[in-house]
């Protein structure tokens, strides 16, 4: 299995959004999929409507464990999300995400969404990780937020040597606001060889999809459509990614 982790210390950055359609676009793609909802604000579950629910955040992060499930090729399925999932530091805690994420069984995929902190569920996470991705969004003081994702990804990787960054995707980009199109300027300056060459912009067709559950290929609207163009070519250099790091 696959383990790719969707993380940021800052909040509103479109984590739940690229991690919701990164699970639709592999079960399109064929493979079977399993998404985790480490957020106790539970978005990716309500992304998620219709779902097949296999596990629950809470019990896994306490047990260290999920109930054994099944998925065929081209399904996707759901461990929920808890408004109770702890944020803190606690070690247990840690433990508890990283072996429970570890027993998973069965998919090809696991996509995981986390909370806007570096807490021990996020690097419970992170230890149990393949990959990590991290969005970003390019508003003021958006350099310090990327420092403190890096700065995370290098502590994890001294005890999870297995993991890959994959790289800093810009989202819910602005295009239109010239201090946006300055700042990604500066990130691709300074973080060249981390930024991932494509950004996901601020679209309707993204909230769309989300309120209806829907990944946004399916959503018929122009924005729909744009959104669709847009998160495909990014989903391609994803695919591509991940098959080099095979």
């Amino acid at each position: 299995m696959h383990t790719i982790v969707v993380a940021n210390n800052k909040g509103g950055v479109g984590k739940t959004t690229i991690a919701t359609q990164i699970a639709f676009h592999l079960r399109h793609a064929g493979h079977s999929v399993v998404a985790v909802d480490l957020d106790g604000q539970v978005n990716l579950t309500s992304a998620l409507p219709g779902v097949r629910v296999v596990g629950n955040a809470l019990g896994m992060v306490e047990t260290g464990a999920v109930p054994p499930f099944t998925t065929e090729p081209g399904e996707l399925v759901l461990i929920e999300g808890d408004a109770e999932v702890p944020v803190s530091s606690a070690d247990a805690v840690l433990r508890g995400t990283a072996q429970g994420l570890r027993s998973i069984d069965g998919p090809e995929f696991c996509v995981i969404d986390t909370p806007p902190t570096f807490s021990a569920v996020v690097y419970g996470a992170m230890l149990s990780a393949d990959y990590m991705l991290a969005p970003i969004e390019l508003k003021k003081f958006s350099l310090d937020g990327v420092e403190g994702v890096l700065k995370a990804f290098v502590q994890v990787q001294e005890l999870n040597e297995g993991i890959t960054f994959l790289g800093l995707l810009p989202s819910r980009f602005d295009a239109v606001k010239q201090s946006e199109r300055d700042t990604l300027q500066l990130v691709a300056e300074s973080y060249s060889a981390l930024i991932i060459p494509h950004a996901i912009r601020n679209r309707v067709g993204y909230e769309m999809a989300e309120a209806e559950g829907l990944p946004v290929f399916e959503v018929t609207t122009r924005s729909g459509k744009e959104a669709a163009a847009e998160f495909g070519a990014f989903f391609a250099w994803l695919r591509t990614a991940l098959q080099e790091e095979a």
